[in-house]
């Protein structure tokens, strides 16, 4: 049995933006840690890696009115993987990568709704000392000069109903790539950012999407003596579901996963908490076993 003082994460970012005219550029940066301790044939090992990300990006606007907003971007990233076992370092699925990136935005409110669309498209790049693609690998491995297509698109709708504050948000995403792709590249299923129920256990494809789908109610506090901790509490209620497509090169890596969760939550006007309860439901078969996550999350405003 693993103890589970082995499984640690930790993750640092950094992002910073420049307004100029009809321009905005932007610099972010990212690392994420991770150690586990996993078990097979009875030999305990460690594996641990990191993730770290530069990226520099330029977005235009193309045209604002009272309404609506169109603007095109443009980006450039790089990005170094590193995964180890027992310290030795797994050539296999660390990478070092670089991308350009090329996408569209529009945004308009419609009532009191508000709509936005993104479309992009990435290519896999030689800048930064990227790595190239091994031309003696077997038909069928991952390509560093990869294109990837990519859409979301979002929906916010606040509405009353009994004299209650309530909103309606659903976001779907996706991409396809006719190519297959490094680990960083792919579309994940599973986790709170993209379908809650699943923790431990997610899915990932060249090609695939998700659709996220959460009903919220808030309320203001009333109560004096609260108010300076707490202004505002709420219940949310979200079902999320994800499909990663079938593919020559990923035979029984895909299907379609789902899962919801409640939501509880309170802010301030420094700080704001949630938990969330999570249940995942449907899984392919490579998906061993059903999860029930508990999310915690603590924001901080200075």
């Amino acid at each position: 049995m693993v103890s589970d003082h082995w499984k640690h994460s930790d993750n640092q970012s950094l992002w910073y933006s420049v307004p100029y005219g009809w321009w905005t550029f932007n610099y972010s940066y990212s690392r994420n840690y991770y150690r586990t301790r996993n078990e097979d044939a009875g030999f305990a090992f460690k594996y641990d890696g990191d993730n770290e990300t530069h990226q520099l990006g330029a977005e235009r606007v193309l045209f604002r009115d009272d309404v609506s907003k169109t603007g095109v971007n443009f980006g450039l990233s790089h990005q170094r993987t590193r995964n180890y076992i027992d310290d030795t370092l797994l050539d296999v699925s660390s990478t070092h990568l670089s991308e350009f990136s090329l996408g569209f935005n529009h945004g308009r409110r419609v009532g009191s709704a508000f709509v936005n669309a993104d479309i992009g498209w990435q290519r896999g790049v030689g800048a930064f000392g990227a790595q190239d693609d091994d031309h003696d690998a077997p038909h069928g491995s991952p390509t560093a000069r990869y294109n990837k297509y990519s859409l979301t698109l979002s929906y916010l709708q606040p509405f009353t109903l009994w004299e209650q504050a309530f909103s309606f948000e659903s976001l779907a995403t996706g991409q396809h790539s006719e190519d297959v792709l490094y680990s960083p590249q792919r579309i994940s299923l599973g986790g709170l950012s993209s379908i809650r129920g699943f923790k431990d256990q997610t899915l990932s494809g060249d090609s695939g999407y998700y659709w996220r789908n959460q009903l919220r109610w808030r309320r203001a506090v009333t109560w004096e003596p609260l108010l300076p901790w707490v202004q505002e509490y709420g219940v949310a209620y979200a079902y999320d579901f994800g499909v990663i497509e079938h593919g020559q090169y990923n035979p029984g890596l895909s299907g379609r996963m789902s899962g919801h969760g409640l939501e509880f939550s309170a802010r301030g006007q420094y700080a704001a908490a949630s938990v969330t309860l999570a249940r995942s439901l449907e899984r392919p078969d490579i998906i061993e076993r059903r999860e029930h996550p508990v999310y915690f999350r603590v924001d901080l405003f200075f």
